[in-house]
């Protein structure tokens, strides 16, 4: 939940400095695939919100979706995206 509270903060499409130094030396794939996971989370947040949809609801819906991203790294399931 923490997590995907984060997620919703941001801008849909923009990296910080602070992200991009971070996610150098890291794989292409990987960080293609973070960038998909990312941008889809705010969308789908964002789009909840405006269609009217509580918060905390809009959050843990990203939440739900962030775990499904994270499965999928961890089974490597990449090409999915």
């Amino acid at each position: 939940m923490e997590a995907s509270r984060g997620i919703c903060k941001g801008t849909i499409g923009h990296k910080s400095k602070d992200l991009k130094a971070r996610q150098n030396g890291n794989p292409p794939e990987v960080i293609a695939y973070a960038d998909k996971a990312n941008e889809r989370l705010r969308r789908k947040y964002y789009k909840m919100i405006r269609h009217g949809k509580k918060k905390n609801v809009a959050v843990t819906a990203v939440a739900r979706e962030l775990a499904c991203f994270i499965w999928g790294m961890m089974t490597e399931n990449i090409s999915t995206v």
